[in-house]
């Protein structure tokens, strides 16, 4: 005697169509609110997520400003407790910086970071602070 489980063969096709709706709603929604293209200019205001080299996780906004020279950038990072500012060179896809604290736990606190830019605009990299071992990152995405 065979016996077949109705149940089993519902549930499978229920299951197709549920992954075929949840597909054309991902599909659906990407092509809703298409993402700005990068215009590559690195200035504005970003939202940013890190964790330092001790592993501590923090967040906060990003500010790049233009300076007068050109791929040279004046950058504020407004974080929990903490107020830095830096000066960053562009070279290709890459982004370094030099910066210091101006307010916060420990004002003589300085480092510096290297962000590979990608091709949204997104910084992705590392910083470092002067005399402390370890290496700390951060993510910056544009607001737009």
């Amino acid at each position: 005697m065979v016996v077949t489980n109705q149940h089993d063969r519902r549930g499978g096709r229920f299951a197709v169509v549920v992954t075929i709706a949840l597909l054309l709603a991902m599909v659906t929604s990407a092509c809703a609110f298409p993402e700005e293209a990068f215009d590559g200019s690195l200035e504005g205001t970003y939202y940013i997520n890190g964790f330092d080299q001790g592993g501590t996780e923090y967040g906060g906004v990003l500010i790049i400003d233009t300076t007068a020279t050109p791929n040279i950038y004046e950058m504020q990072w407004i974080i929990t407790g903490s107020l830095q500012a830096g000066t960053g060179t562009v070279s290709g896809n890459q982004l370094n910086v030099d910066w210091d604290t101006i307010e916060g736990f420990d004002a003589s606190t300085r480092g510096t970071a290297v962000y590979e830019i990608t091709g949204e605009g997104a910084l992705l990299g590392e910083r470092t602070v002067q005399g402390e071992d370890g290496v700390g990152t951060e993510e910056a995405f544009p607001i737009r």
